[in-house]
């Protein structure tokens, strides 16, 4: 596209994409290396919907069974749908790196702005950090499970996990600093690590488990291992498997500024992410729990509650190390080749984001002139997943409680804008609907995916068994409690008076501006569109 003048702010920008990020006030400092095809293989590589529900299926087992894992796995979907339907619709007109909370600052009236995009910056900061400290842990058992299970005089440590953990998390950050050109052509290499670990688990265990569990034990049977007397309760604790394989779908949103047409295409990365996983993974999920013929088997096995599919594979081969590395290692070399670099990017971004409108330190929000990346905040982002995996040396309880609370913290990241835009809709600072609008179906998806969100949440926080004891109790809620605190601190020690809530990197006069260009190149965005269909 040809250099264009914004009338209003009498300035030269090159392109569509820098004159949206004007109309918010700030400037574009990175390259745009991504494509919709290459966030879209992002979105599937961050949130790995398949694989981590394998990482966590053992609580859904316990809690409600094999109608847990399908039924519990489409409702997630189906739910996840209508928050990434929602979410999208603002990453539209709203499309920058801070997602979550430049969406907050956006649609909230300004007498509130400040305060509530505060909030929402540190409880998305707080839920990436910990996306990216479980993901990397969930890569450090699976390497401690092949070790366990063949080299017999092998003593287990948890330090050594916390070790595997550091390393990885260093080799990753490596990647994001220095291999930001070759990521967006990674991401073709995840997908097609997604999609043939994907196929060759599932026909691996249809061809080699014989015989199969029952149609009615697959859709009807309901295992309640958690010692509360209700079923439903049990059942809904169990959500805890397919949820955490629903978020970090938002990853390419926090790339907006590094996306090219991000107003038109980010949209599409996001649900149709989403969309696509929950179609592809359901009848998976329903031939996985054809093959677990015995629950008790998997989860008393070695490794059969901090690597259940390592210990299924295990089982399937009769211990077979090519059976049982030949079936896992898809999951191994997608996070280290291309997931745990992209996690660890996308909340650098988010990071970065916030440091430059006054939320962190300054020094976070530099980019680096000769790597061309905010090397920072990617630093930071390293340090913080370093000291959060040393607590898993002196309590593991406490660890877990982190690793398992990522996804109720993401998930109430996602409702907060939800739920301002219910409240008070685009009219309250003047918005105008993107390039994606869900038109008339805005509100009614908006309150539902809220519903959905309020019931999902709630439950997350339930005691996963009874009865509670310190070594046992589900933190999440203290973990999603410790962003308000962490938020609250930071809002009183500095955040009141440096915290500006939106950028002014660019000189715009009014908040009209902003509307008027946001209108405009929404109109040029659906005559490009028909243009290219």
């Amino acid at each position: 596209m040809d250099e264009q003048e914004s009338p209003q702010l009498g300035t030269i920008y090159s392109n569509d994409d820098e004159l949206r990020l004007a109309a918010f006030g700030k400037k574009q400092q990175m390259k745009r290396y991504f494509n919709i095809w290459s966030l879209l293989f992002m979105s599937f590589c961050t949130s790995v919907t398949w694989e981590a529900l394998t990482s966590t299926m053992a609580q859904a087992l316990i809690a409600g069974g094999s109608s847990s894992m399908v039924w519990g796995f489409l409702a997630s979907a189906i739910g996840t749908l209508l928050i990434a339907l929602s979410i999208s619709e603002y990453a539209s007109i709203i499309p920058t790196a801070g997602g979550q909370y430049d969406y907050v600052t956006e649609l909230t009236p300004q007498k509130f702005r400040r305060i509530f995009s505060w909030f929402a910056g540190w409880i998305t900061i707080w839920g990436w950090i910990l996306s990216c400290v479980a993901g990397i842990f969930a890569n450090s058992m699976q390497i401690q499970a092949y070790i366990i299970l063949f080299k017999e005089d092998y003593h287990y440590e948890r330090w050594h996990t916390s070790l595997i953990l550091i390393g990885l998390a260093t080799v990753y950050t490596l990647v994001s600093i220095f291999g930001i050109r070759w990521l967006p052509k990674l991401q073709y290499f995840g997908i097609i690590l997604h999609i043939s670990g994907y196929l060759a688990t599932v026909i691996y265990l249809l061809a080699k488990v014989h015989p199969k569990n029952s149609a009615k034990f697959v859709f009807v049977s309901l295992t309640n291992l958690t010692g509360w007397k209700s079923d439903g309760i049990s059942w809904s604790i169990g959500l805890l498997s397919s949820a955490l394989g629903f978020v970090g779908w938002d990853s390419s949103s926090h790339m907006a500024e590094e996306m090219k047409y991000a107003a038109r295409d980010l949209p599409r990365t996001m649900y149709g992410c989403v969309l696509t996983t929950g179609i592809l993974t359901f009848p998976w999920v329903i031939a996985l729990m054809f093959c677990v013929t015995d629950i008790g088997g998997l989860l008393s096995g070695p490794v059969g509650l901090i690597s259940p599919l390592t210990q299924l594979m295990y089982n399937v081969s009769g211990g077979e190390l090519s059976g049982t590395l030949g079936m896992t290692i898809f999951f191994l070399l997608l996070s280290s080749f291309v997931a745990g670099p992209s996690v660890l990017t996308a909340t650098s971004r988010i990071v970065w984001s916030f440091a430059r409108e006054g939320g962190m330190p300054k020094f976070l929000a530099q980019i680096d002139n000769t790597q061309e990346v905010p090397v920072n905040a990617l630093l930071f982002t390293w340090l913080s997943v370093c000291g959060l995996a040393c607590i898993y040396i002196g309590n593991s309880t406490a660890f877990y409680g982190l690793a398992s609370g990522c996804t109720v913290v993401l998930v109430f990241s996602y409702l907060f804008p939800i739920l301002i835009h219910v409240i008070w809709g685009l009219k309250a600072n003047g918005l105008k609907p993107g390039p994606f609008s869900l038109g008339k179906w805005s509100r009614p998806i908006n309150i539902a995916a809220l519903a959905w969100g309020a019931y999902l949440t709630t439950f997350l926080c339930f005691p996963t068994v009874m009865p509670v004891s310190a070594t046992n109790m589900n933190y999440s809620c203290l973990v999603l409690g410790f962003a308000f605190v962490l938020a609250t601190v930071t809002w009183l020690a500095y955040g009141s008076r440096t915290y500006r809530a939106a950028a002014q990197e660019v000189d715009i006069p009014t908040t009209k501006v902003a509307e008027v260009l946001v209108e405009e190149n929404a109109e040029h965005h659906h005559v490009s569109k028909c243009m290219d269909s």
